[in-house]
């Protein structure tokens, strides 16, 4: 049988339930913690795809599954989730069914859709994006591109209105901000029929037309003669006068970090040039939209604000579980609500009247935090948003934490880094042990020549001491070579019914004789009958010298070793037991690290730090487990669990 490892985004599924419910993290949480998390509805009958959104939205966002539209639809009207990440591929109801569906439920109509796909063609996003999608992203995905995504639409839900009005029947306003002349005639022509386009060549001919034009939509390069879009899109959404204009990233960057980049910073959308002329005809009808219906919405509460009493409101904002700040045009702050005022760790009395300059800030790397009482700077994501005119005006900026999201995605990158730093190591290791491998065995092969000769008392010792040397070196190299294929996925096995009271005898003969070497007694306690398990007899003994080896090093002179051969229903059990001085629970937890000796490197017993972890993976390459039992001060016991083979029928 062939160990393989599997990539869990393009693995096949196998067999599935239909309707899978993971929570987002297997930490018990408060009502009030699990009610401040998002609600992510993912549709997708992949297994492999549920395992890797599992894993990446873990604390970020509730997590529902189904594998099904017909499930999808039924969780959707049980659960009224935040967002709907949607595949177009399903068994029996297709996602651009499920999409039609959706738009057509009370309730559930305008409920943010991301289509994930395998589809890489232009056609299917133009047609995603008609039928009311709100963002299409493609198989395999980016980490970092899904989470931009993801908060960028759920930002957008958050000013979204209930219901969505028709479109304005004023001329749409598109401002094009592109250095190259061929772009900026291309988008105006596959615009002509959206909106009337105007355009600047640089970001200050930009930010200087924008109070002029008062723009429907942006469409912005990354790379201009003056500046840089990242730039001009911060100074255009410090602007509370343009709070509600959509700003659409339409640049030659293929770098997904300048996707996340720009969406974090309050860009709506991010196109790559070249593109398709549907999918941006799409893409910019859908930001238009938005944000004709965002201001209709605004306008009916601005009305329905005059008719309901204040407290009615206040009652409304206080119990939101998103810190909310409103600010008035001095950048005073007016109003903080209740969870506002737990994140900064103030009395509503002390927000009140700061200045919001003083409270949301930036850190080195530009990204937004609020400053607590006690100094301490905590990250957040902002949407802001403008109410009323003139010296009435307030800005109000909806806070949300992102210290756990943070910390997941950051621990993530550690993992990722760690693998790759290991197989690194991995790969210059197995380099080196096979260079290394010719020169060691010429060694061995001229000292054992040398043996045939006749030496005086002192030379034979020395000789002795070589190939001794010799001999270690040559199981470290073995040790190593074997890690670096378990690693790399080329190890294999070679199962076959193993006669494993035979097998022990023979690992225990000269066991034996070291453990009596050492000032130790070896007892192996023989089974009745002949045991038989599926196994590979190679590696099977080599995991028996490895811990009888162990055994011997740490056991105290004049204890016992045992070997006990023991048969559990259709298990076998073979365990290795000393005396010596045991493991703490902290020992125990880094047992089976690579190259760790758990503090006893230099303590003159020999060792590499490798034996225990390559047991352990060729005892599950077979099939089975490795498992450990210790205190400190009464030894260790090690048991290797394997399937008993099958009894066969006899045919006589």
């Amino acid at each position: 049988m062939t160990a393989t490892t599997t990539n869990p985004r393009f693995a096949a599924p196998p067999h599935k339930p239909r309707v899978i419910w993971r929570p987002a993290t297997t930490t018990a949480r408060t009502p009030a913690e699990r009610a401040c998390l998002i609600h992510l509805l993912v549709v997708d009958d992949d297994v492999a795809v549920i395992e890797y959104l599992g894993q990446l939205l873990k604390g970020f966002a509730q997590v529902s599954f189904a594998t099904t539209g017909e499930d999808a639809l039924r969780l959707a009207e049980q659960h009224r989730p935040d967002l709907v990440l949607l595949d177009v591929d399903l068994p029996g109801l297709g996602g651009f069914e499920v999409c039609r569906r959706l738009r057509a439920t009370p309730g559930l109509a305008e409920l943010p859709i991301i289509f994930a796909t395998s589809h890489a063609d232009a056609g299917t996003e133009a047609s995603a994006l008609e039928l009311g999608a709100d963002d299409f992203l493609r198989k395999p995905f980016d980490d970092v591109q899904v989470l931009a995504r993801l908060r960028t639409q759920l930002r957008a839900a958050a000013e979204r209105p209930d219901k969505p009005e028709a479109r304005s029947a004023s001329r749409t306003r598109i401002l094009i901000i592109d250095d190259d002349a061929t772009s900026i005639q291309l988008v105006r022509s596959l615009l002509a029929d959206v909106g009337e386009c105007h355009f600047a060549l640089n970001g200050t001919q930009a930010l200087s037309l924008v109070g002029e034009l008062k723009p429907d939509l942006i469409l912005l390069d990354i790379d201009l003669p003056d500046s840089d879009g990242f730039r001009i899109c911060k100074k255009l959404r410090a602007d509370p006068a343009l709070g509600q204009v959509p700003i659409m990233f339409l640049t030659n960057s293929h770098t997904i970090g300048h996707e996340a980049r720009a969406l974090a910073l309050g860009g709506d959308d991010f196109v790559r040039k070249p593109f398709s002329a549907p999918v941006l005809c799409a893409r910019v009808r859908r930001l238009v939209d938005r944000k004709r219906s965002l201001e209709h919405y605004l306008d009916q509460v601005d009305h329905r604000h005059r008719q309901i009493s204040d407290g009615r409101v206040a009652a409304v904002v206080e119990a939101c579980k998103d810190a909310i700040v409103a600010a008035d045009t001095q950048g005073r702050i007016v109003m903080a609500n209740a969870a506002a005022c737990g994140l900064l760790g103030m009395q509503a009395q002390a927000v009140d009247g700061a200045r919001l300059a003083e409270l949301l800030v930036c850190d080195s790397h530009g990204h937004d935090c609020v400053c607590g009482a006690n100094g301490q700077h905590i990250p957040v994501e902002v949407s802001t948003s403008t109410q009323g005119e003139g010296a009435d005006a307030l800005t109000i900026h909806v806070l949300r934490d992102t210290r756990e999201r943070d910390r997941a995605l950051a621990m993530a990158r550690r993992q990722t880094e760690a693998a790759a730093a290991r197989r690194a190591t991995t790969s210059m290791l197995s380099y080196i042990a096979h260079e290394i491998g010719n020169p060691v065995n010429v060694i061995k092969g001229f000292a054992q020549l040398m043996q045939a000769e006749r030496l005086s008392a002192g030379q034979a010792d020395k000789l002795a001491h070589i190939l001794e040397a010799v001999g270690h070196l040559s199981s470290l190299l073995a040790d190593v070579t074997d890690v670096a294929s378990m690693e790399s996925g080329q190890f294999h096995v070679e199962l076959k019914d193993v006669e494993l009271r035979a097998l022990t005898e023979q690992a225990c003969e000269p066991a034996a004789a070291q453990a009596a070497a050492a000032g130790m007694q070896l007892r192996a306690t023989a089974a009745a009958a002949p045991v038989r398990v599926r196994a590979d007899a190679r590696r099977l003994r080599q995991c028996l010298d490895n811990l009888l080896s162990n055994a011997i090093k740490y056991a105290r002179d004049g204890q016992r070793i045992e070997v006990e051969l023991e048969t559990r229903g259709d298990q076998v059990a073979l365990a290795v037991q000393d005396h010596g001085c045991g493991l703490s629970e902290d020992q125990l937890a880094h047992l089976f690290e690579p190259y760790n000796r758990l503090g006893r490197a230099g303590g003159g017993i020999p060792g590499t730090g490798l034996g225990l972890t390559l047991t352990r993976d060729l005892v599950q390459a077979m099939g089975g487990r490795l498992e450990v039992q210790s205190q400190p001060g009464q030894g260790c016991r090690f048991e290797i669990l394997l399937a008993a083979s099958q009894p066969t029928d006899n045919p006589g």
